[in-house]
């Protein structure tokens, strides 16, 4: 196999074992800086009180550390729009997964124009990131790798399929134990890099 492929099928067990090689080699830092390291900064810009005060250029910073990539797309969505829709997502009454779904969704009420599951799903793990995962394709991919990828996210509500990742991806944090949700995207993150990549770089 070559060792810039990364591994078929990983043992959930590996799963720690690579994560702490990484961070012990320091190959994580610029991912969890460019992800994360601003999550003191940005929580407080997400609070019921302080959104109807978001600018512009703080929306589209969110955007960027979420990873988002159509930055162009975003930015062009009106700002009362994007208040609106986190407000929405952070702060409605109903079920999480109608949020998801009406924020994520193609055609939902909340969508923003360059945002999909991602962003809402970063911008919720920021806010509680005890509770919430982020769904990307890191985190499919590593589910894949250690089998427990669920069957249900062939198909179904987007809302209901960010329950079942949500499901696996604690299992993940439980299994691995970790702290939060937050470095259950540090995992992702690592176990789809190359097979051997921590060690070759270090």
């Amino acid at each position: 196999m070559s060792n810039r492929t990364a591994p078929h099928i990983l043992a959930p067990a590996n799963l720690r074992s690579m994560y702490d090689e990484a961070v012990g080699l320091g190959k994580v830092d610029a991912y969890r800086k460019r992800r994360w390291d601003r999550a003191s900064e940005f929580i407080p810009w997400l609070d019921e009180g302080a959104l109807p005060d978001l600018s512009s250029d703080q929306a589209v910073r969110l955007y960027r550390a979420s990873g988002g990539r159509d930055v162009a797309a975003f930015a062009a969505n009106p700002i009362e729009e994007v208040r609106d829709s986190l407000d929405f997502l952070l702060y409605d009454t109903i079920k999480l997964e109608g949020r998801f779904d009406e924020c994520a969704s193609e055609g939902g009420a909340y969508k923003l124009d360059g945002a999909g599951k991602e962003f809402v799903s970063w911008i919720l793990c920021l806010r509680n990131p005890t509770l919430f995962g982020v769904w990307n394709g890191n985190a499919e991919r590593m589910l894949r790798l250690v089998r427990a990828y669920p069957e249900s996210m062939k198909r179904g509500p987007t809302g209901i399929r960010y329950l079942d990742m949500l499901e696996a991806l604690a299992r993940v944090l439980v299994q691995g134990r970790l702290p939060d949700f937050i470095e259950v995207d540090i995992v992702s993150y690592v176990a789809t890099r190359p097979k051997g990549w921590a060690t070759q770089l270090s």
